[in-house]
């Protein structure tokens, strides 16, 4: 298989997931092209058209269509200027996650609030402007948000997260979500936000875990094959199964 198609199903993979995890069929995930074309963007919900096919289109940085089903999304500035901003990131998510809105509206950064959420550090900055992200001015200045973040938060509107992998940016978009529910209701029973020595603490915790941790392996009949992460592999298994899986007190 081609690292094409490769991305391409994994573009799939992380829709699929994100749609069934965040309950939003409007997001999308984009990814660098390996060859440099542009940028590869999967929608979450099929064509409008009711055609049997996936939305998956591919565009240049003008937002010119290359190929694929569909349309560029409206709010294709997202990836092009993240994107142009950092080349450390191969792939971006958009999507409308509920719990995170809620706590942008109270001007609450998304923080380490638990172990799967010392990614985040002392928080996920907040882009204050409620809107979408139509051109590449506003694009421009979302990019600037995010800065070295894998997150930013939309006011009123919904998250981005990034990532060196369609994998790391799908779980960071999954992850933020989880964390925003548990925040939310921390905050409820008097949570005040996480301390210096909290975070301090975290982190230590996730430098020794990771540092005797066994490393990832990949496909190793395809050498090509990119890593996966233990999240990625299982959601992904679920998905090709047929099964769902539980989302806990969600």
């Amino acid at each position: 298989m081609s690292s094409k198609k490769i991305l391409e199903t994994d573009l799939k993979i992380a829709s699929e997931i994100l749609e069934y995890e965040i309950g939003d069929i409007y997001g999308h995930v984009g990814v660098r092209d390996p060859a440099g074309d542009g940028i590869l963007v999967k929608i979450f919900r099929p064509p409008d058209t009711g055609e049997n096919k996936d939305w998956l289109v591919q565009f240049d940085y003008s937002l010119k269509k290359l190929s694929g089903v569909g349309n560029p999304p409206r709010e294709a500035a997202i990836y092009t200027e993240i994107f142009k901003h950092r080349p450390d990131v191969k792939a971006a998510v958009h999507t409308h996650a509920p719990m995170c809105i809620a706590l942008s509206l109270a001007d609450k950064p998304i923080t380490t609030v638990h172990m799967q959420s010392s990614r985040w550090g002392a928080g996920v900055p907040i882009f204050p402007k409620p809107i979408f992200i139509l051109d590449f001015q506003e694009g421009d200045e979302l990019a600037e948000a995010l800065d070295q973040h894998a997150a930013v938060v939309i006011k009123g509107h919904g998250i981005v997260t990034v990532g060196k992998t369609i994998d790391e940016a799908c779980m960071n978009a999954l992850y933020l979500e989880r964390t925003a529910k548990i925040q939310s209701l921390a905050h409820l029973l008097g949570f005040q936000g996480p301390t210096e020595e909290f975070l301090e603490t975290m982190e230590r915790t996730k430098n020794k875990l990771f540092s005797t941790a066994p490393s990832r392996q990949g496909d190793k009949a395809n050498p090509s094959h990119p890593l996966y992460s233990s999240e990625w592999r299982y959601y992904a298994d679920k998905i090709k199964k047929g099964e769902r899986w539980s989302r806990g007190w969600t």
